[in-house]
């Protein structure tokens, strides 16, 4: 059979041609954000035009559209040891603190109100309020989160009182909504997690007046 051989040029060209790939598409920004049919409601459409392009928020809105992998991993706690009472009462404090809503519910539940598991717990909550009006409807539903984040603050600021501690404490926050947003329905995912980061914002910004 007679071969067939290619002008150089050619194939230069068709070699170049076959070797490109796709150009990725870009990442939304709060105005692509701002028309998907998600989040038209009013909470979304005031928080999108408040944080706009803010890194934090946009990734956050690509976790609840499943665009990244969601992030619910909780910040890691010291173990209780059982040999100090000062190091257990701190690390008892971080694993409540920093742990799930069901942990926190499970611990408010047996020890509110006693001198158990270690003396000098706060166990005291006013539940959420809303950033600046923003997310006021998710208040009730944020409520739990908000109460494990009030027993972080109000013991930590007590027994080991540091910025990095608020910080885990605030970030601990966010990811308790988070889990609260993904028992949701799908299309109600996306405000909530809006909401969850505005929240969570108005912590990390206002809070250090309670920590």
């Amino acid at each position: 059979m007679r071969s067939l051989m290619l002008p150089a040029a050619l194939l230069s060209l068709t070699l170049a041609a076959c070797s490109q790939t796709a150009a990725p598409t870009g990442t939304p920004s709060a105005r692509d954000y701002a028309a998907r049919p998600e989040l038209q409601d009013p909470d979304s459409q005031a928080i999108l035009a408040r944080y706009g392009n803010d890194p934090g928020l946009l990734a956050t809105l690509r976790e609840a559209y499943g665009e990244t992998p969601r992030i619910l991993t909780l910040p890691a706690a010291p173990t209780i040891s059982g040999q100090d009472l000062s190091s257990d009462r701190l690390a008892y404090v971080k694993r409540t603190g920093w742990g799930t809503v069901g942990n926190y519910n499970g611990q408010y539940a047996a020890y509110n109100g006693t001198s158990l598991p270690y003396p000098g717990l706060d166990w005291t909550r006013d539940g959420c309020s809303a950033p600046d009006g923003l997310g006021l409807g998710y208040r009730e539903d944020f409520r739990p989160a908000c109460n494990v984040h009030d027993f972080a603050y109000r013991n930590l600021k007590v027994y080991q009182r540091t910025d990095a501690n608020r910080k885990t404490s605030d970030e601990a926050f966010h990811t308790n909504m988070k889990a609260i947003c993904n028992a949701k329905s799908w299309y109600k995912q996306p405000a909530c997690y809006s909401a969850a980061y505005a929240y969570y914002q108005a912590v990390r910004i206002g809070g250090s007046d309670s920590f």
